[in-house]
């Protein structure tokens, strides 16, 4: 960045020889700047009405210079300085300024981008069909949206074909999907359609019906973003629609960056909910498996304690039958062995196996 460096004395007598806004224009720095610069080292300013003054040469007053330790302290003024009106203007600034990107149209172009070359052989193929439309053809090809008469065409291919080097300069590209053009940058796109305008007439007729009927101008629309929230540039009276190049591809570029990052931060909580899902899910599992095997326990525990009670039982009936020797018969022997059976399939610890360790039988 070019600098221009004062002391405070040359900048003190530049400030009391000519206005402001002459000074700054001459600086090319802005008059906010000017003030600021010499609010911060003490430099007094004219007061108002002193310019009025000097150009009828009445009597004026000129504040001395108050002094500081160092007198000769430099002051750097920034000759590229400006103030933009919003960020897409700053960004289409630093845009310029960069080598590898051109965005003055030239008058004659050679040979234009392939994309360019083939759109203007079909719109010529469109020229000499009258049964056929553009929005028939762009269904069948790749045709860039460029809708305007003979006469402003060649312009508006020199335009588009200013702009597709720019975005591929910038890393974006051309894509053509469900027939509409669109600009792509970031993984994202943004639809482009280049038109002559027309004016819409209203008229009425003697009856007091009106009608409507389209005139057409000489200028040319460039738009972009999809038609919900359209921005539209176009030819002014005193700044054509080439010279807005610069902002229109800061415009593309941010809104193709804003669905970027916003696609990305949605991904993110995509990510984290799917994380925070798995980690109910397996906290989930965890309770489900410990009810189970706290019902399990329960379940062995019953089912130990009615073997105990099935075993205290046939101890009895054993010692019962015992005493009276009579009673023992084979049937009531087969009933003693199905229900010792059943006792120790009821028992858990009948084939001990440790829940934890996993050891099978007692030691």
């Amino acid at each position: 960045m070019k600098e221009k460096t004062f002391t405070r004395v040359e900048l003190y007598g530049l400030v009391w020889e000519q206005s402001l806004n002459d000074l700054s224009e001459q600086l090319k720095v802005t008059q906010q700047q000017l003030k600021d610069v010499c609010q911060e080292y003490n430099i007094p300013l004219p007061n108002r009405g002193h310019w009025t003054k000097v150009r009828f040469n009445k009597e004026i007053t000129k504040t001395p210079l108050p002094k500081m330790e160092n007198r000769n302290i430099k002051i750097n003024l920034a000759s590229d300085s400006k103030k933009f009106k919003t960020d897409n203007h700053k960004r289409a600034y630093e845009l310029e300024q960069q080598s590898n990107l051109h965005f003055k149209v030239p008058k004659r172009i050679v040979q234009y981008h392939p994309t360019i070359r083939k759109s203007k052989k079909l719109l010529e193929q469109l020229d000499e069909s009258k049964d056929v439309r553009f929005w028939e053809l762009s269904q069948e090809h790749e045709i860039l949206p460029i809708h305007t008469d003979l006469k402003m065409r060649p312009r508006a291919l020199r335009f588009m074909n200013t702009l597709i080097l720019a975005i591929e300069a910038m890393n974006g590209k051309i894509i053509f999907e469900y027939s509409r053009c669109h600009i792509q940058m970031f993984g994202q796109k943004t639809e482009i359609n280049l038109r002559q305008k027309y004016h819409r007439i209203r008229e009425k007729d003697k009856s007091g019906w009106s009608r409507e009927s389209w005139k057409k101008s000489d200028k040319l629309e460039f738009q972009a973003g999809p038609s919900f929230r359209q921005k539209s540039w176009i030819d002014r009276k005193t700044i054509r629609l080439e010279e807005y190049l610069p902002q229109i591809v800061a415009w593309i570029e941010k809104d193709c960056k804003y669905w970027h990052d916003l696609r990305a931060q949605q991904a993110e909580q995509k990510r984290r909910r799917e994380q925070e899902l798995l980690k109910e899910k397996e906290l989930l599992k965890k309770i489900a498996e410990e009810k189970s095997k706290l019902r399990q326990l329960i379940s062995d525990s019953e089912n130990w304690y009615k073997a105990k009670q099935i075993r205290d039982y046939l101890s009895a009936y054993k010692d019962k039958v015992e005493q009276n020797k009579s009673l023992l018969n084979e049937e009531i022997k087969v009933y003693l062995n199905w229900a010792e059976q059943k006792a120790d399939w009821l028992d858990p610890l009948a084939e001990f196996k440790d829940p934890i360790l996993g050891k099978s039988d007692l030691e």
